[in-house]
C-alpha cells in the first residue's frame, strides 16, 4: 500500500467516523463543522499531493509539510478557541443559576420563618 493510497485511506475514516458520531449525536454540530471540513481537506490533500507543493509555493513556504504543521496549529487555536468559549458560556449560565438558587432557598427560608 502506497503512503498516498494509506492517506486517502485515512482521511475517509476519519470523515465517516465524524458522521457517524454526528448521527448518533455524540458531537454537537458546531464541533463536527470544522472537523467535518479538515477531513475533506485531508482527502483533497491526499489525493493531489501537488495542490500542497502549489499551495506552499504560493505563499513562498519551503517546504510543503510546513504548511501542514501550520494549517494544523491554526486548527487546534480554532479548536481551542471554541472550547474557550464554550467554557465562559457554560460558567456565566451557571452563575446566574447558582445566583437564582439563593435567592429561591433564602425566599423559602423567610417563608417559612413567616409560618
Amino acid at each position: 500500500m502506497t503512503p498516498q493510497i494509506l492517506a486517502i485511506a485515512m482521511a475517509v475514516v476519519l470523515l465517516i467516523a465524524v458522521i457517524l458520531l454526528l448521527r448518533s449525536y455524540v458531537l454537537p454540530e458546531k464541533y463536527a463543522v470544522l472537523w467535518l471540513v479538515a477531513s475533506v481537506i485531508a482527502i483533497v490533500l491526499s489525493a493531489w499531493p501537488g495542490l500542497l507543493s502549489a499551495i506552499s509555493n504560493f505563499f513562498g513556504i519551503a517546504q510543503p509539510i510546513n504548511l501542514l504543521f501550520v494549517g494544523a496549529f491554526f486548527v487546534v487555536f480554532l479548536l481551542l478557541m471554541q472550547v474557550s468559549l464554550e467554557l465562559a458560556k457554560t460558567r456565566d449560565e451557571l452563575r446566574k443559576v447558582v445566583q437564582k438558587l439563593a435567592l429561591d432557598v433564602e425566599r423559602a427560608s423567610r417563608n417559612s420563618d413567616d409560618d
